[in-house]
């Protein structure tokens, strides 16, 4: 179980990560943080050691490992009512990536418009949802592989060809309770810059660390199987990807509606 004290000790936020609760195994704590937000405080983070039914963006299964990884949700209840998941997803990422580069300056990339990414192969994924009666409350969902070692990332054949973890990256036991207060640090400060509409840094931190700005790419509509190829031009203030058709002409792709099948 994590030392929350030591998180605590870590933090310069204002709200987030001021209330936290654990648990071993939850269905999800994205689950469990829809159940309870009613009665939580802003900034609530809900931490579980393992989590038995994890599905990321499109249904995609996240791989659980207990006691090794993070797997935390946060609760925000924003004053505003204009704000779009495509927003939260891209903070949530540059803060991740953000993370990462100071703690353990690994080169890591933002594969829009929710993943982490290092020499291709997944670190880390966030997922964001709206509840409440009035879809007034975000819900932060993050999956990232922590101390997984040779062995657990070797487990099987999808997981070895996919994904890496900050242990595998770094060469050392990473500390869980420290990284979740950089985090949350930097997560609030985004946050922050987001909800005042100061987003030049935000769009900054995601264009410049992105691995399909400049390149050709594969996408479909989802729950459609026509694939068509464009180009990438960057990422807009509302975290639409901004592409180039076949024919020249320019598109902006929702994240809600886009899969990518491939990077060229």
């Amino acid at each position: 179980m994590y030392d929350l004290n030591k998180i605590n000790e870590c933090l310069n936020t204002e709200t987030m990560g001021r209330a936290i609760i654990q648990y071993d195994l939850l269905s999800s704590t994205a689950t469990k943080a829809k159940s309870i937000f009613n009665t939580c405080p802003d900034g609530l983070i809900v931490l579980s050691e393992d989590q038995s039914k994890c599905t990321m963006r499109m249904g995609n299964e996240w791989y659980c490992f207990p006691d090794r990884n993070i797997y935390l949700s946060i609760i925000l209840k924003p004053l505003v009512n204009n704000l779009l998941i495509s927003k939260i997803d891209m903070i949530s990422c540059a803060a991740l990536h953000k993370t990462i580069l100071e703690l353990y300056n690994i080169d890591c990339k933002i594969k829009w418009p929710n993943d982490i990414l290092v020499n291709g192969k997944k670190l880390a994924s966030v997922i964001s949802s709206f509840t409440g009666k009035n879809s007034d409350v975000i819900i932060i969902s993050f999956g990232i592989n922590v101390n997984m070692d040779d062995e657990a990332l070797n487990i099987n054949e999808d997981i070895r060809n996919t994904s890496t973890s900050l242990k595998t990256e770094s060469g050392d036991d990473v500390d869980r309770e420290l990284f979740i207060g950089r985090l949350l640090n930097n997560l609030e400060a985004f946050y922050n810059h987001m909800i005042k509409n100061n987003l030049k840094e935000l769009i900054e931190a995601c264009t410049n660390n992105s691995c399909i700005i400049n390149k050709e790419i594969e996408v479909m509509k989802k729950g459609k199987k026509t694939r068509r190829r464009v180009r990438v031009k960057g990422i807009d203030e509302e975290g639409c990807l901004v592409v180039t058709g076949e024919k020249g002409n320019e598109e902006i792709l929702n994240p809600g509606e886009t899969i990518l099948i491939y990077e060229a």
